[in-house]
């Protein structure tokens, strides 16, 4: 009776006719079969019509690279650096890594998107960042996070608007109520995603901070099914925030300042008090 071959080694001998194959690869070809065999059943498992063009790719890299743009499309994004850095600088095959857990995208600011917002972002979503009232952990003060936000956007905005925003800023509830079912409910969306408080594990987590640390959910289709309904609503209230920033940066003084007349009377009279002049924020 013939032996029977594990499928990756069956076509060994091909491949080694066509084209001496590298270290690196005859190592993942070898070295990492029962990880590869794992990976193979993952992809046949989740996408049984696309699985074999998948993976009858020469190279790791774009087998990887299959696997990672139908499971974006049927489901969710995927840690494109985790990828990267497998891919060019790992010891291991990226599915080895991959077998561990599942390396979602995460969207959170986290707290070095906080401190540099004008320079990390767009210029909409940095507007509507003025609007939010922060908590002492993101080290609001006389030199803290909204001065360095009000001195970057001063070089966008006049500083007559930028003086009309409440001094501390306006809490996340009293904004969501203010501007619920109207056209800038992007700005209430806006301001739960910068502080992670949106309820989403995609918006309110990021690995920068480790607010999110390892990739150590498995691959189940529970799992996967949770997941995708949660990257919809995330997309959902990206496209929100996205549209109302869109909108803002056609012209972003003056439709910053039509934000504001419209928002500041909807709000309660204790959060729009201000201070003395020789207290405001702006100067």
């Amino acid at each position: 009776m013939e032996a029977a071959f594990p499928p990756l080694l069956s076509g060994l001998a091909e491949k080694l006719l066509r084209r001496p194959p590298s270290l690196r690869e005859l190592v993942t070809i070898i070295g990492y079969a029962d990880d590869y065999t794992w990976f193979a059943g993952l992809v046949r498992r989740l996408f049984p019509d696309e699985a074999e063009t998948a993976l009858s790719a020469p190279d790791v890299r774009t087998r990887v690279e299959r696997f990672a743009r139908l499971f974006t499309e049927r489901h969710f994004p995927l840690y494109s650096p985790y990828f990267e850095f497998f891919l060019e600088d790992g010891d291991e095959p990226s599915w080895t890594w991959l077998r561990r857990g599942i390396p979602f995208d995460l969207m959170g600011f986290g707290y070095d998107g906080l401190h540099e917002m004008w320079g990390y972002h767009r210029d909409g979503i940095s507007a509507l960042a003025l609007l939010v009232r922060v908590s002492d952990a993101f080290y609001d003060g006389p030199d803290g996070l909204r001065t360095a936000w009000l001195e970057s956007a001063a070089e966008r905005i006049p500083k007559e608007t930028l003086q009309r925003i409440p001094q501390d800023g306006i809490p996340v509830e009293t904004l969501t109520e203010a501007v619920k079912d109207t056209r800038f409910e992007g700005a209430a969306q806006a301001a739960a995603w910068l502080l992670a408080e949106t309820g989403n594990f995609f918006l309110d987590h990021c690995y920068d901070d480790g607010s999110f640390d390892g990739f150590a959910d498995p691959w189940d289709d529970d799992i996967i099914a949770e997941g995708t309904q949660e990257w919809q609503r995330a997309n959902a209230l990206m496209d929100s925030v996205s549209n109302l920033t869109g909108w803002l940066e056609e012209d972003l003084p003056a439709r910053f300042a039509e934000m504001l007349d419209f928002i500041l009377p909807r709000l309660p009279e204790q959060t729009q008090g201000k201070e003395d002049d020789d207290h405001d924020q702006c100067q």
